[in-house]
């Protein structure tokens, strides 16, 4: 077997790798009583550093080798066919990128480095009940299960990151102020980022010759650490730029974006216990680059590319979150809200299961009606984490929005033929619900929470196509009519 191969099938065994309570986390129940645990497909074993620059340091020699003898061996090996159809439906399905930090498996849906959902949830180290943000970070940029001691240093970094970066929200508050109110709360998070990155210290590193190529990817490491920190501050000054007050920088991200909201909002915000809990899963389940299942993340690809064309992290986030308001495509949270609202209405007060299965089957006749839902032969795994969090934390009942979303996924289990391809639930059709009866209840305020989730996946990704040099996507393109005479002339 070539040596490709065998570091393809080196498992990655961590020995021992809880270190103990430190700064308000604690350890995973799941991962307490292992002696090893398999981390992820990355090389080398886990680092021992709690600082994330040094750790990513120790990969990178790592990826080379790697990139360097698949390219060596299979240079000119085929990975796929691109048909005519595939032409003119996007590309959809075929292979023809590079990703490091997530990819979609088959029967397991989104992946994070070779991890499922639900091994994600048991490995990472816990803020409460569920893994920080930065946890998750840690695990996106460099493949290992961070410890309690590297999670807290790098809540430390970005505590530190956001207290020299006060005195620029003052600023991007009077950016904010003449904007049009009727600007929904995603366009305004993306003009502020667009306008806002004069302390990039991108511009003034490589781009412009101060330095050799392959340190160009520290620039944009630093300027994503940047953004990262900042971005629950950011997130409650888009909420009400009227009367925005600073918050305190310490604690997690979640921490500091709670504390952001429960001083911004102009109502009264009044949450949950469990809210903090259900914003970590939240941002943990929509941490993810990679198209999803349902086919089509337009945002992600387009902040790919910016990122690739030297743009800054803030410009590449801005570019992409302009295109999030229509994601996924078979339902954002304002859809889905408003189609559990809808369900509600013809309900009415009666609740019984016989209505809803008339309710659900007449929409099932019209899928494009159906927002939440699609067509697949599993329940998308991060819809099963989001209804055991809502299980947990309601041992009595669920609240009546909750508990519409479950039973109308119960009544399509009775309907579907159980070896079909049958209509199944996707995250949105509960994770609308949850936000609502957690407090949260403006849906299009909230498509910002899943922006903060898919910034720390992008800039993980753009960090290491700059690491790996990767150059902009650059087909060809060509007219029908030139692809009809080429084919004709074969």
């Amino acid at each position: 077997m070539s040596k490709f191969y065998r570091i393809l099938r080196h498992e990655i065994l961590r020995n021992n790798y809880i270190l103990g309570n430190h700064r308000g986390f604690k350890i995973s129940p799941f991962a307490a009583g292992m002696k090893k645990v398999l981390v992820s497909k990355t090389l080398g074993a886990p680092s021992s550093s709690t600082n994330l620059k040094e750790v990513l340091n120790e990969k990178i020699p790592l990826y080379y080798d790697l990139i360097r003898e698949f390219r060596d061996e299979h240079s000119s090996s085929v990975i796929g066919q691109i048909t005519v159809d595939d032409l003119y439906s996007g590309l959809s399905g075929v292979d023809t990128t590079v990703r490091e930090t997530s990819e979609i498996n088959a029967h397991s849906g989104i992946m994070y480095r070779g991890l499922t959902m639900p091994e994600i949830v048991k490995l990472l180290p816990l803020r409460g009940n569920y893994p920080s943000p930065e946890s998750v970070f840690w695990l996106l940029l460099t493949g290992d299960i961070p410890t309690e001691v590297q999670t807290a240093a790098l809540v430390s970094d970005w505590e530190n990151r956001r207290e020299r970066q006060r005195f620029s929200l003052n600023e991007a508050r009077n950016f904010l102020l003449p904007l049009p109110k009727h600007l929904g709360p995603t366009t305004k998070l993306s003009l502020l980022l667009a306008a806002f990155d004069f302390d990039d210290k991108k511009s003034r590193s490589g781009i412009r010759g101060a330095a050799m190529s392959c340190t160009h990817w520290e620039s944009m490491y630093e300027d994503s650490m940047d953004v990262l920190a900042i971005f629950p501050a950011i997130v409650g000054l888009v909420k009400n730029p009227d009367s925005f007050r600073n918050t305190r920088d310490s604690g997690d991200s979640v921490d500091c974006l709670m504390e952001s909201l429960k001083k911004n909002s102009q109502e009264k915000l009044t949450v949950q216990s469990s809210t903090e809990d259900l914003l970590r899963l939240i941002i943990l389940l929509n941490a993810y680059l990679q198209l999803d299942e349902a086919g089509g993340v337009p945002s992600s690809h387009i902040s790919q590319i910016m990122g690739s064309c030297q743009y800054s992290p803030r410009k590449a986030l801005a570019a992409g979150f302009l295109a999030l308001g229509n994601e996924p495509v078979t339902g954002t949270l304002p859809q889905c809200m408003n189609f559990q609202e809808k369900v509600q209405r013809l309900l009415g007060a009666h609740r019984k299961e016989d209505i809803l299965r008339g309710i659900v089957s007449a929409f099932m006749k019209n899928p494009s009606s159906f927002p939440g839902y699609r067509t697949s032969n599993f329940c998308d795994p991060r819809f099963l984490l989001l209804q055991e969090f809502a299980n947990k934390i309601n041992n009595a009942s669920l609240h009546p929005d909750v508990q519409i979303s479950i039973d109308i996924s119960n009544v399509l289990q009775t309907i579907s033929a159980p070896d079909a391809p049958r209509l199944v639930p996707e995250m949105n059709s509960l994770a609308a619900p949850l936000l609502k009866s957690n407090g949260l209840y403006d849906m299009e305020f909230n498509q910002t929470v899943i922006c903060m989730a898919r910034s720390m996946g992008l800039l993980a990704s753009i960090i290491w196509s700059r690491i790996i040099n990767l150059p902009v996507e650059n087909p060809n393109s060509r007219s029908t009519h030139a692809y009809i005479e080429s084919l004709r002339n074969r």
